[in-house]
């Protein structure tokens, strides 16, 4: 299966572990992938997972499945911010406002430091479930950004504390 496959495989994949509608998968191209450019991006306005072609067909399958799974977990919290959500997941509405703030906000890797953009919620929130995933379904550890590990160590916490199996792969996606 080649990566373009892969990406909507895992999308589609993502959206149903995570309860929500799946996002249209689109794709660009980014000849600056490599120096600070974008892999991939969700679009709210359209409910769109976007990839930048180049970076695509130049990484491995499980950089793609990362990637699939952050970017849902981003479809994820705009449903849950908009009051969109209708599946098993619960989230609190300390972290709901948290959420709307910093989206209605958003720093961008584009406007602002990588390390602005890292410190959000909803960042550190998508990194965390991205990392969850792809360790309990490939056995594979994500890199996780130094200046972010103690938060993302505490968003896996509470993901495991829940009690809610948002890790469950149901036999048809396997």
């Amino acid at each position: 299966m080649e990566n373009f496959e892969l990406a909507i495989q895992g999308v589609r994949t993502a959206s149903e572990i995570l309860g929500i509608k799946m996002p249209k998968v689109r794709y660009f191209i980014n000849q600056e992938v490599h120096y600070e450019g974008i892999n991939a991006v969700y679009i709210k306005e359209d409910n769109t997972i976007a990839f930048n072609q180049v970076w695509l067909v130049s990484v491995d399958i499980l950089e793609v499945l990362a990637t699939c799974f952050l970017q849902a977990r981003h479809a994820y919290q705009h449903e849950v911010i908009n009051s969109k959500y209708k599946g098993h997941l619960k989230t609190n509405q300390e972290t709901i406002d948290l959420w709307t703030k910093e989206t209605n906000n958003f720093k961008s890797t584009i406007k602002y430091n990588n390390d602005d953009y890292l410190m959000q919620d909803v960042v550190i929130d998508a990194v965390a479930f991205s990392h969850l995933m792809m360790v309990k379904h490939y056995d594979a550890k994500t890199i996780i950004p130094d200046e972010i590990k103690d938060q993302v160590n505490m968003k896996l916490a509470e993901f495991e504390q829940s009690n809610l199996k948002i890790y469950q792969i149901n036999d048809a996606t396997q």
